[in-house]
């Protein structure tokens, strides 16, 4: 009988047993020079290195070919290209600035045209892609530029088929590129295929170093350019979370002129971005986002059906003046009477790379893509859609963790941040899906150095913003509430509070500190502020600041036998948010179908329904519970209850819905010497 093969022993010292084994076989009296020192050992060795590198090599090529084990950036541009997947380049940001006009105001428009040039304190530069307009008789006005520099390079067509130039850049922004032959204006389409002889359109693609290859037709895909014929390829280059600005980084000078002079009145134009930021600009396409996204691209088949086929369109899609969202979760709105709308939740990033909402130029381009009904409409005629701001839940992490013997505990908590930072950072965040526990301890523990650790607590809170006060020049002393809502108090170390350029910032025990002084009490929301200096006639104060967030539940806790009225336990999801007296919202309630029993707020359960003997108590930290109703219930029925959770657990999952996604907030992370 053949011998069986076993395929999956290939490496170094698996093959060398095997050969000797052949052999001793094969060659028993004749082959005895089994020495490592021998001349035979050493001729074994090299036929076992030079089939393990085979192998090696072997299996290299055989996961290149899978998209789930791909490696290498270049096999998913091949295996994309097969599919009609184009890896995304650099995508330019866009910013809507303000325009204060000198000398006017003007009778005419003024215009500012295409071209225009604009660079940011942080020297990021930004262009305007077409004329723009600011009305007769105003002072004031917008200007939308896009991130990215102009550059132009200059062909002579050879006049032969499937004419292909690589240009130079290899930070191409997206939808930048523009073809002229002979002065005429060709256009960019996905592929040639579907051009003919008369077709002034050009293809390009990008390859795993990030140039791109304008490519021509032959005479039938494609119009073939003449010989000779002067082409010109202008595109821009940049992009990139960088051109994300933040506010306050425009303070530029840039001429506009008066509609309809001649020769032009030039107008100077003061830009400042106060109010607006950078929204758009995202680095080139990652190999593991283009795993995910690949399969799911080839399923939508360029058409938003169901809510995934909106997801990959919507993150596949780019505005060459906006830029692209960083998220896009859809969900059915599932509203009477809009059972038919689509709800598109978006994220950005800053220029850190950090998760924001985007600006609404980039909103309105994507609504404006899905809502299409011409040529190339992606969605059915009969479904609406609707693109709104994104929620972000910033998670605080308490962990601590024992360190292994001769590990610097600076080391240990480097890596533990780092392995935090892979669920919550870049690619790994997705929205709509719960952060597990599990996947916190399983990348704590694979850090090196961690004996084990401990999570204390997960804290889950959303920013808010609110005007707490005005200024008069003269008042240095502000008293407010924050809006809190009944049982979610503030998140310890995450309130600032601003005026103009005046800031005071949450020192983390209740005290600010800054261009003054105040407190916080983190349960209540009551501020007491004390400027340096008056804060200015009309100017406002401003309070961010990050809250404990909750989650509705509701579950099934027993089932009666028909024989008790008293009920005991604890519910699944502690710990729970007690009842407001005042606003009359939270708390939880229990009911047998028919009986009901409601938190009072103070860990009492009461009602019409309870049985006054009774314990009827609720721990809101724990979940334990003891409840007896007046009546017993009937057999088989189930004492259900409804509750807020609060999002600040030490053993729980945090749920996360379809319109938010979950990102790094702070972390402690405290170490402590193993006993071992």
């Amino acid at each position: 009988m053949a011998p069986t093969v076993d395929y999956t022993a290939r490496d170094f010292d698996t093959i060398m047993i095997a050969l000797r084994n052949r052999l001793q076989s094969k060659f028993p009296n004749d082959w005895r020079n089994f020495s490592e020192s021998g001349i035979g050992t050493a001729y074994l060795e090299i036929g076992a290195y030079i089939f393990d590198c085979l192998s090696y090599q072997s299996d290299v090529k055989a996961n290149e070919v899978y998209v789930p084990t791909l490696r290498f950036r270049e096999s998913i541009v091949r295996i994309g290209k097969g599919l009609g997947y184009r890896l995304r380049g650099p995508t330019g940001a866009g910013v809507t600035v303000s325009a204060s006009i000198k000398g006017g105001p003007y009778g005419v428009d003024i215009i500012v045209p295409a071209g225009t040039v604009m660079t940011t304190i942080g020297n990021v530069h930004f262009i305007t892609l077409a004329d723009q307009r600011i009305a007769a008789g105003s002072t004031t006005g917008s200007v939308v530029f896009s991130q990215g520099e102009i550059r132009s390079e200059t062909f002579s067509a050879p006049g032969t088929a499937w004419y292909s130039q690589k240009l130079l850049a290899s930070n191409i922004i997206e939808g930048s590129l523009a073809v002229t032959i002979d002065g005429t204006v060709w256009d960019e389409v996905e592929s040639l295929i579907f051009s003919d002889d008369a077709s002034r359109e050009f293809q390009w693609e990008r390859d795993a170093d990030g140039y791109v290859t304008v490519i021509f037709g032959d005479g039938t895909s494609g119009m073939l350019p003449s010989a000779s014929a002067s082409i010109v390829i202008s595109y821009r280059v940049g992009g990139g979370v960088i051109g994300n600005i933040n506010t306050d980084q425009v303070q530029e000078t840039i001429e506009g002129y008066l509609d309809g002079t001649s020769p032009p009145i030039l107008v100077q134009l003061d830009l400042t971005n106060q109010t607006q930021r950078g929204s758009g600009g995202e680095e080139p396409e990652s190999i593991a986002h283009a795993k995910m996204w690949l399969p799911a691209f080839v399923a939508a088949n360029s058409r938003a059906v169901t809510e995934r086929d909106f997801d990959v369109l919507a993150s596949r899609f780019y505005d060459a003046t906006y830029g692209r969202v960083a998220l896009a979760k859809a969900k059915l709105k599932q509203e009477i009477p809009e059972l038919n709308t689509v709800e598109l939740r978006v994220w950005s990033r800053d220029y850190s790379g950090q998760i924001t909402v985007p600006s609404s130029g980039l909103k309105t381009a994507l609504y404006n893509y899905f809502m299409n009904n011409s040529a190339g409409a992606i969605r059915l005629i009969c479904t609406d859609v609707e693109v709104l701001d994104g929620d972000i839940v910033y998670l605080d992490l308490d962990v601590t963790a024992t360190l292994s013997a001769d590990y610097a505990a600076s080391d240990v908590v480097s890596g533990i941040t780092t392995a935090l930072d892979g669920l919550l950072t870049g690619d790994a965040q997705l929205p709509g899906e719960a952060f597990r526990i599990s996947l916190v301890y399983d990348r704590i523990q694979d850090s090196t150095g961690v004996s084990h650790a401990l999570i204390n607590q997960v804290t889950a809170s959303m920013s808010s913003r609110e005007a707490i006060g005005l200024g008069d020049a003269a008042t240095t002393h502000f008293v407010a509430v924050l809006d809190l809502e009944p049982g979610l108090p503030i998140v310890a170390g995450t309130v600032e509070v601003e005026v103009g350029t005046a800031v005071l910032s949450d020192q983390g025990d209740g005290t600010l500190l800054g261009d003054g002084t105040g407190t916080i009490d983190y349960e209540t929301g009551d501020l007491v502020l004390d400027f340096t200096s008056a804060p200015a006639s009309g100017a406002i104060v401003y309070a961010t600041y990050r809250h404990v967030i909750d989650y509705q539940r509701g579950d099934e806790e027993q089932t009666c036998d028909g024989i008790s009225r008293r009920f005991r336990g604890s519910i699944l999801y502690p710990p729970i948010v007690p009842y407001d007296a005042v606003t009359g919202l939270k708390g939880i309630a229990f009911s047998d179908g028919t009986q009901v029993a409601i938190d009072d707020g103070g860990g009492n359960l009461i009602g019409a329904d309870v049985d006054p003997a009774g314990i009827n108590r609720i721990d809101y930290d724990t979940g334990s519970f003891d409840l007896t109703f007046n009546s017993v219930p009937p057999a088989g029925a189930k004492i259900r209850s409804t509750y807020k959770q609060k999002l600040q657990t030490s053993s729980e999952d945090i749920p996360i819905t379809k319109t938010q996604v979950a990102v790094k907030g702070t972390y402690t992370i405290t170490t402590e010497q193993s006993d071992l």
